[in-house]
């Protein structure tokens, strides 16, 4: 009776159209090759694969996406549609913003400006360039996003263990050898000459360029793998750093944390007390009280004991009392300041993404795309800590992105690096999830 009552079901039911052969080897293919490799292959920043400024390993198979996906389901047409938004809404933000110009033109003799090329009228190369990193970054973000499984986080996880190891390698042999071993990297970087502190090339510094280590001694180098800065290498390792702990990963932890402090990254220090501060926080109320005891006793070891003063002068506070400190508050000052000089289509959306370059993302946004530039930028990072209610990682996702935002706000303003982005696209994979787990009648509210 039971098998014939199965049997019936079966049949009533309408069979699904078998899917293509191509259809079934292209799917399998993405779900095994593509996504893997681009994985494996986001953090790395300071290889190119053809002369072009920009094309790493990663940006290539983001861009080839629309070759590489096509015709494997539904999804690719979401990818399409993705493009076509982004490209849409880019030009008519980038009209507002340069329609300012109509009414007074700003004054940016204090203000990094990025290769002041004009393609036509007030347009500018670097509008396009930058827009395109821009692109490259939120498509690779919606991308995991819309085809996420459970295993892209062990791959993810994988990448970022190559570029420890990477940079483990570096380190170890210039500390044997005093030589840079790097012979990976062949990018030059424009706007790591004056954060390296160190000449580069022209106008530029090379992805190789060793810095001496600022607690360790000149005999050793900051560690930075292939992204080229040390800072560069903290926001890349520190996400998945604060996810591991919040997921009690603990040797996961402790491999990211040393290499962390190998970088003797300024970055690193605000992301992990950010990011682990709100977990235990979070698990445990007296934590803050616990917070307050250690304050207390860094103070006093930093009045009495020579060694901990020197090494928390060299990492904290001679940056802040140095060149380097001053230009970093007079760069923040009068990027932040240029939009708010009267003209209020300015004041809202910028002199046009991609204008200038500050060293902080805060005031890089409010120059760039302006007020509401800054607040959409925000919501896009912030909004999985509202929106996810329920997830094993919930907190997890939370402290990580919390760390992100306050690293890029407040130390380095870089977007098109990727493996932070990743953590977006999980933050956002989770609140899909809880999405689809709820009764359909309320999927849509």
């Amino acid at each position: 009776m039971a098998s014939s009552f199965a049997g019936s079901a079966t049949m009533a039911r309408p069979r699904p159209k078998p899917a293509s052969i191509y259809g079934q080897v292209s799917d399998g293919l993405i779900r095994k090759y593509y996504f893997r490799l681009l994985l494996l292959v986001a953090p790395i920043q300071s290889i190119l694969l053809t002369p072009i400024q920009g094309s790493t390993p990663a940006f290539l198979l983001v861009l080839g996406s629309l070759v590489f996906l096509f015709g494997a389901d539904r999804r690719y047409a979401r990818i399409l549609a993705f493009t076509a938004g982004f490209l849409l809404l880019y030009a008519i933000y980038m009209t507002f913003s340069l329609s300012a110009l109509m009414i007074d033109e700003p004054d940016l003799s204090r203000l990094q400006v990025i290769r002041d090329i004009s393609i036509y009228g007030n347009l500018r190369q670097s509008h396009i360039t930058q827009g395109l990193y821009l692109f490259v970054a939120l498509l690779f973000t919606y991308m995991i996003y819309t085809y996420y499984q459970e295993a892209f986080l062990k791959y993810a996880y994988y990448g970022i263990l190559l570029l420890a190891a990477y940079g483990m390698y570096e380190f170890i042999f210039y500390a044997i050898l005093h030589k840079n071993v790097d012979f990976l990297s062949n990018r030059n970087f424009g706007d790591l000459k004056d954060a390296s502190g160190g000449a580069g090339e022209g106008d530029f510094a090379t992805g190789s360029m060793v810095q001496p280590s600022n607690i360790f001694g000149s005999g050793f180098m900051r560690l930075k793998s292939l992204v080229g800065e040390p800072s560069m290498y903290a926001l890349t390792v520190t996400p998945f750093a604060v996810y591991a702990f919040a997921r009690r990963w603990w040797v996961l932890f402790a491999i990211l944390t040393l290499t962390l402090v190998l970088s003797t990254s300024s970055t690193a220090i605000l992301g992990l007390a950010v990011g682990i501060g709100y977990i235990e926080v979070r698990q445990r109320q007296e934590f803050i009280l616990y917070i307050g005891a250690a304050l207390v006793v860094f103070l006093l070891l930093y009045f009495t004991a020579a060694p901990i003063q020197e090494a928390v002068d060299k990492l904290l506070f001679q940056k802040l009392d140095s060149v380097s400190g001053n230009e970093r508050w007079s760069s923040f000052t009068n990027h932040a300041g240029v939009i708010f000089d009267g003209n209020f289509i300015r004041a809202f959306f910028g002199l046009g993404f991609g204008t200038v370059r500050s060293t902080d993302m805060l005031s890089n946004l409010l120059a760039n795309i302006g007020i509401v530039g800054f607040l959409l930028y925000s919501m896009l990072m912030l909004a999985p800590c509202v929106l996810i209610k329920r997830a094993p990682d919930r907190e997890a996702i939370i402290a990580t992105l919390l760390a992100i935002f306050f690293m890029e706000m407040l130390t380095v303003s870089e977007y098109a690096y990727l493996p932070p982005w990743f953590m977006v696209a999980l933050g956002y994979a989770r609140v899909r999830e809880q999405r689809l787990a709820l009764p359909a009648p309320f999927r849509k509210a």
